[in-house]
């Protein structure tokens, strides 16, 4: 293992570990929902009892942001047109997102609702759950009629919905920045990254964006940032343990969040393309299944064992998403994704022969 390499040599190797952090990732969601979902006495995630401040779901959300920021916007300067991009991006999205909105409404939530099955189908409420979710917008809808009433988090049927709205903003920022020509000026886009980093910091209400979603944002920004200067930034052991140096020795400081931000992205590259670890590529990637299916999964398991200890939880829940993980992206993520290469009209630019990032859905 080299001494330190570029993010660009990273690259060009087309071998990374990329999708095993996002099933950790996705593991981490699972992990922390659990001490929500399935609260007992004293439990607590691992990293508030070691005093970081945040815990495993922000933090796992955070690499998923940072992740998508670097593959999207590679992604967009692979292909340069947003037509073809954006829908490279919703079929990413929103069939494994439809089918999990599907089995929740109409197959676990007349299993499990406290209402009879005609008063339940004629609910309004189901409809509105699949229909609004599929929206993209802040105002998710988290309950089902009748379902999840007596858990000890409460009707959510799935809390982790709230960062897809989120991710298809971003999406969206890259297809504009993109369309008017700031990706291929690196300078012009690091000013317009940075102003807007400024300004969800000190005015966040000028920004088109929920406020849940600032920070998911700015880590959105970071992995454009990345992907613009992957050839200027190396990424080493030395630099990986400098950076967690310094973010021990800034936790008590004002400018510990920012400090953290840093590490925590260098750290995705770095495990990315530092490691060396066995290739999980050949079975698919269940990362997104599995952020989807943690939490309805976790809220079944609440219902049927109400006094079960968040580490069952865990590691129930967390094995079985990880199957409908892999299950949702060979039954249908990765179908989906073999329409890309459909024109949607003839002014439609065929796709770019899709690289190694391509290949792992993105």
């Amino acid at each position: 293992m080299p001494s330190g390499r570029t993010v660009a040599e990273g690259l060009a190797t087309r071998k990374d570990n990329f999708l095993l952090l996002r099933v950790i990732a996705a593991l981490m969601v699972i992990y922390g929902h659990s001490f929500a979902l399935s609260p007992i006495p004293g439990a607590r995630d691992i990293f508030l009892r070691l005093n970081w401040d945040t815990y495993s779901g922000d933090i796992a959300v955070d690499i998923f942001f940072v992740l998508s920021g670097f593959m999207v916007s590679g992604s967009y300067l692979r292909r340069s047109d947003p037509v073809d991009y954006l829908k490279a991006r919703l079929l990413r999205i929103v069939p494994a997102l439809l089918a999990c909105l599907i089995v929740t409404a109409f197959v676990i939530g007349p299993i499990l609702t406290s209402l009879s099955l005609t008063d339940y189908l004629r609910s309004h409420g189901v409809t509105h759950y699949v229909v609004q979710n599929l929206k993209f917008s802040s105002d998710v809808s988290y309950t089902l009629p009748g379902v999840f009433q007596s858990n000890p988090f409460g009707p959510s049927v799935n809390g982790s919905l709230w960062t897809l709205p989120a991710e298809f903003h971003m999406y969206l920022f890259v297809a504009i920045i993109g369309a008017v020509g700031l990706l291929r000026s690196r300078k012009l886009t690091l000013l317009v990254l940075a102003g807007l980093a400024l300004a969800g910091v000190f005015r966040p209400e000028l920004l088109p964006l929920h406020w849940m979603w600032v920070r998911l944002a700015g880590y959105f920004l970071l992995g454009i940032a990345v992907q613009l200067y992957k050839d200027k930034i190396e990424i080493s052991h030395v630099g990986m343990l400098a950076l967690l140096f310094a973010t021990y020795l800034c936790r008590r400081a004002e400018i510990y969040p920012w400090v953290f931000a840093l590490a925590l992205t260098y750290f995705c590259f770095w495990f990315g393309y530092c490691v060396r670890l066995p290739s999980i590529e050949k079975y698919g990637d269940p990362s997104y299944g599995a952020y989807l299916w943690g939490w309805p999964l976790q809220q079944v398991y609440a219902a049927m064992f109400p006094h079960a200890a968040p580490s069952l939880s865990f590691l129930v829940c967390g094995c079985a998403a990880l199957a409908l993980g892999y299950l949702s992206w060979h039954t249908v993520e990765r179908q989906a994704l073999r329409l890309k290469s459909v024109r949607l009209w003839p002014l439609t630019a065929p796709a770019t022969t899709q690289d190694g990032l391509d290949r792992r859905g993105t």
